[in-house]
């Protein structure tokens, strides 16, 4: 028994003993956020440098035989020094990161990277400056703050979307725009359902390398959106929320009523005065309408614009709720958005909630859940209302004498002379409904050190319905008694994807990042029409179509597709300013035919940080704080082609059958599917440096880009004996070229006063290289050498006849018509006179910034601008040339006359004799220049002390008052320089200028 005792005495000092040696004294250095151990931290012991030594690649490091001050430096993090104590067995030391512009963290794709080690084209924009501007959308908030990224609203109605290019143009029949990735849900079309103050930051992947990441979908850019999550280690509640009126910016100065009456009666007397002679009431009976001639009796003039518009309300408040105590981290936001438009009838209601989860099981598990909820009512007016109100007579009545929108009927049609504006604001119907869900769920999991595996299934559902009503009061629905229409469309977009990640580090001198991943996606989408008419009473509107006597239109449609993908990413640093990045996708897709159904889309990039070079001596460091220079290559595609480019279409017809019955059936669409489509690829080459002097105070990205662009699709005519009209195929080419300049400063930083200042500017030019096999030219629009469909193609204005002048090209004309060049010298002006009179493509465009701070009181001003491009500004000729119809500008009573020859403006006609000559009805006396300096945004903000804050214990405090687009400076002659650059656009919806006043406030 004894034995057995001593043997068990013996066996516990040993374990004991080698116990102890695991446990030698020791240090340790680890990350303070993760705990993760730092490897190779740099350790100097200041009171003997010969002591001083690096951590090993777990972190670990002996401890001095002595009392030592240790300082403990690692790139990205705090420099930490402590004071070791003899007699102290171990040490631990947690470094905090140290947040600078250089390591901030970008999102890249399936992954972050440090904007120091950035080696493409990224532009990132944080949460705090797209709050800073009251926007209804993502895109809005974007606009001309971004180098390289051009944002023109798709119309200025209440709920209006965007139009986004990214580096010029990218195609020419195909879609154009950007994909979204919300979170690591991928997304198409516009993201107005998205509340900004949600938004955490944006990251903006505009070269080939950036984007190639996400290949065939990649071809017109990616923006990246992270979206607020819970902060660690805090709780907090913020409100957001601001209430503001919104008024026209600018309107038209339109003729008065008596002015309107002299120039209707001198138009019909310069077409005949015998039989239209001038203030002869016979005539006056012709042309004018009995409430008209009464109007001029009276000396009345109706303001039909001003009728039709208002003082727009809005309104947005936003309560977001967060904890990121303990392992589970919530957050939580609901956003309201109430907006009136400026033309009475149209309206935006918003309704929005978030909610972000991640919850860490364990120390390799992490669970979480991203969900964005939208639901949006909104009100639509008639295009044709503010077109209609400004084109009005202003002797026409407003109401009646009931009160009631005055209608007027034709005598010779039957049908309303003209629609009322305020019927079609007011009383005709356009209701639209869009509710979408979009969220992911994921997890992460620790397999090995350095090796992590995430799963993420992400959806997007949408669903759009759409309720149309024309009462009889309208143009539309009068004859038809009633006119209703119902659309439904929907989608649901499913996302798989699982990506392995390896961060494989041998030394100091070496770090490799792997990622490999497989992603599956699928949509389902259905649309389906109704038209009826013939409706006993307009009560009901659209809510009961059994009512129509008729069922004019009904269609549907439906298709589904789905793309699965191979993807693989290899990111290699030495010594931390050597850098190269390898991304491949290799992407099959059912919107292709079985013959290209899969494409491969590498890039290569690299940066080198020059400025950690031991070779820049103190003296430049001391002046250069950041030098970095970048490369890239690579090939992205466009996969945005429908089914039925690809497969022949079936088309509904019917048939004579026994001589007379007609009989349904199915005959062969116009359109020959092509099974050997392919991607539409880019292939872009990008070079560029980022620049810090003087501590960062001024700080420069500059970026050149040239994109081939290859096997573009084009309807390439068949001959009649195919049995088909057009078949599409891989044929034509293009090129854009640009560049894209940031610029940061800070001219003031101090304690009490900064003022900060940000420029960008980006320029591109796009041209066609090839179309169809021996053709240089598809339309006067799409030609080789030019950018597609960017050209206004017309006649050129020549001035106005005088007496005395050469009438041969127009030789039945007199005194007062417009005269057009001959350009071809053959002495008939016909289509083959028609030229190129303006560009829409601006040669460049950007955004200034300016921030400026005294204590707690701050003021930010933003501008954008853009210049070198034309707007065929037809609205304006056709309101400065009279034919007696319509109203017209004071412009134009500038009109020739035989006293007054030095003018540009024909006589008044009401039959066109004096613009005869203009086979098209235009010439380039449309075309202006649509350069601006657009003041977008001042704010006054101030924010409340600290001291005053801990005693309403309240975390923070923000009033603002803000004025937005409160200036333009512009020689355009429109309302609007942005209103559309297309050839033949009007103002359909006047801009407007907002005023608000807003609160922010965290507890």
């Amino acid at each position: 028994m004894k034995k057995i005792l001593s043997l068990f005495i013996l066996l516990l000092s040993l374990n004991t003993w080698i116990s102890a040696q695991d446990k030698a004294p020791g240090g340790k250095v680890l990350d303070a956020a993760s705990g993760k151990p730092l490897p190779f931290v740099t350790i100097t012991n200041t009171t003997n440098k010969g002591a001083s030594m690096k951590a090993d690649a777990d972190g670990q490091f002996p401890l001095p035989a002595a009392k030592a001050v240790l300082s403990f430096r690692f790139v990205g993090y705090k420099t930490q020094t402590v004071t070791f104590n003899p007699g102290q067995t171990s040490l631990v030391i947690r470094m905090e990161t140290e947040v600078s512009g250089l390591d901030e963290v970008v999102v890249i794709g399936y992954g972050q990277q440090k904007k120091k080690d950035i080696t493409s084209a990224v532009s990132s924009i944080s949460g705090k400056e797209i709050s800073e501007l009251p926007a209804t959308s993502i895109n809005s908030a974007l606009q001309a703050k971004v180098p390289g990224v051009q944002i023109t609203s798709a119309g200025y109605e209440p709920g209006a979307g965007t139009n986004i290019r990214i580096r010029g143009i990218n195609s020419i029949t195909q879609g154009d725009g950007p994909i979204y990735v919300v979170d690591g849900v991928i997304l198409t079309g516009d993201i107005r359902e998205i509340n900004p103050y949600d938004i955490e930051s944006i990251d903006v992947l505009k070269d080939a390398s950036a984007a190639a990441i996400y290949g065939a979908r990649a071809a017109a850019g990616v923006v990246i959106i992270t979206t607020k999550k819970a902060k660690t280690g805090r709780a907090s509640v913020d409100y957001n929320g601001y209430y503001g009126a919104q008024k026209i910016v600018k309107t038209y100065d339109f003729i008065d009523g008596a002015q309107y009456g002299y120039l209707r009666r001198l138009a019909w007397a310069d077409e005949d005065p015998n039989a239209w002679p001038m203030n002869n009431p016979e005539t006056d009976k012709q042309i004018f309408s009995a409430d008209e001639l009464k109007s001029l009796a009276e000396g009345k003039t109706y303001d039909w614009p001003s009728t039709i518009t208002q003082v727009g309300q809005q309104q947005s408040h936003t309560l977001s709720i967060s904890n990121g105590i303990g392992k589970n981290k919530v957050y939580l936001s609901g956003n309201y958005l109430n907006q009136d438009g400026i033309i009475k009838g149209s309206n935006m209601k918003r309704y929005a909630l978030k909610a972000n989860l991640e919850s860490a099981v364990t120390d390799k598990l992490t669970i979480g859940m991203n969900t964005n909820y939208s639901h949006i009512q909104t009100s639509i007016v008639s295009n044709e209302a503010y077109y209609t109100a400004v084109t009005m007579s202003p002797l026409r009545p407003i109401y009646d004498s009931t009160g009631k929108p005055t209608v007027t009927i034709d005598p010779s049609t039957g049908n309303l002379t003209s629609n009322n504006p305020l019927a079609l604001a007011l009383d005709a119907i356009n209701h639209r409904i869009d509710d979408r869900l979009i969220g992911n769920m994921y997890l992460d999991y620790k397999l090995l050190p350095g090796l992590s595996f995430r799963s993420n299934l992400g959806a997007d559902i949408y669903k759009n319905q759409q309720f149309e009503y024309y009462p009889r009061n309208t143009s539309t629905g009068y004859l038809q008694k009633g006119v209703a229409k119902v659309q439904n469309f929907g989608y649901r977009d499913w996302l798989w994807e699982n990506t392995m990640t390896y961060d494989y580090n041998p030394s100091e001198d070496h770090s490799l990042n792997l990622l490999s991943g497989f992603t599956f996606q699928k949509r389902r989408q259905e649309w389906n029409f109704e038209q009826a008419s013939g409706f006993p009473t307009d009560e009901l509107t659209y809510k009961n179509m059994n009512l129509a006597t008729r069922r004019d239109y009904i269609s549907s449609d439906y298709f589904n597709w789905a793309t699965s993908s191979l993807l693989g990413r290899a990111i290699y640093k030495y010594k931390q300013r050597y850098i190269l990045n390898f991304t491949a996708r290799y992407d099959g897709s059912s919107r292709f035919g079985a013959e290209n159904r899969y494409g491969f889309f590498p890039s290569i990039s690299g940066a080198w940080r020059l400025i950690d070079e031991p070779f820049l001596g103190v003296k430049i460091k001391s002046h250069v704080s950041d030098a970095k220079i970048r490369v890239s290559y690579g090939i992205i595609g466009n996969q945005d082609v429908s089914y039925d480019k690809i497969f022949s279409q079936m088309n509904a017809a019917t048939y004579p059958f026994n001589g007379s019955t007609q009989s349904s059936g199915y005959q062969i669409g116009s359109n020959k599917g092509n099974s050997a489509l392919k991607w539409e690829s880019q292939h872009q080459f990008n070079a560029g440096f980022d620049l810090g002097l003087l501590n960062n105070r001024i700080q420069m990205t500059f970026d050149f880009y040239n994109k081939n662009i290859k096997n573009l699709l084009l309807q390439n005519t068949l001959a009649p004996s195919q049995g088909f009209d057009a078949t599409m195929i891989n044929v034509a080419s293009m090129n854009t070229r640009g560049m894209d300049i940031g610029l940061k400063i800070y001219p003031v930083k101090t304690p009490n006063f900064d003022w900060q200042m940000d420029l960008n500017w980006s320029k591109y030019k796009s041209k066609v290289t090839a179309l169809l096999p021996g053709r240089d030219s598809l339309s006067p629009y799409l030609k080789v050498g030019e950018a597609p469909n960017s050209l206004i193609v017309d006649y050129v204005f020549d001035g106005i006849y005088n007496k005395g002048d050469d009438f041969k090209l127009n030789p039945t004309g007199k005194p007062g018509d417009v005269r057009i060049k001959d350009l071809n010298n053959d002495g008939i002006i016909n289509q083959y006179d028609r030229a190129i009179v303006g560009r829409t493509t601006p040669k460049a465009w950007g955004g200034i910034w300016n921030y400026f701070r005294y204590k707690r009181v701050s003021m930010t001003v933003f501008a954008s601008y853009m210049y070198g491009h034309d707007i065929y500004n037809k609205a304006y000729m056709d309101y400065v040339y009279s034919d007696g119809r319509r109203v017209i500008l004071k412009d134009g009573l500038n009109y020739w006359t035989s006293e007054n020859t030095n003018t540009n403006i024909p006589r008044p006609n009401a039959f066109g004799s004096s613009t005869r000559t203009l086979p098209q009805g235009s010439s380039s006396f449309a075309v202006q220049k649509g350069d601006f300096l657009r003041i977008r945004n001042i704010t006054l903000a101030y924010d409340f002390s600290p001291t005053l804050l801990s005693k309403l214990k309240i975390r923070s405090l923000n009033v603002y008052a803000q004025a937005m687009e409160p200036f333009l400076f512009t020689g355009y002659k429109g309302t609007d320089p942005e209103i559309g650059v297309a050839q033949g656009a009007y103002d359909i919806y006047p801009r407007f200028r907002t005023y608000l006043f807003g609160l922010k406030m965290g507890l």
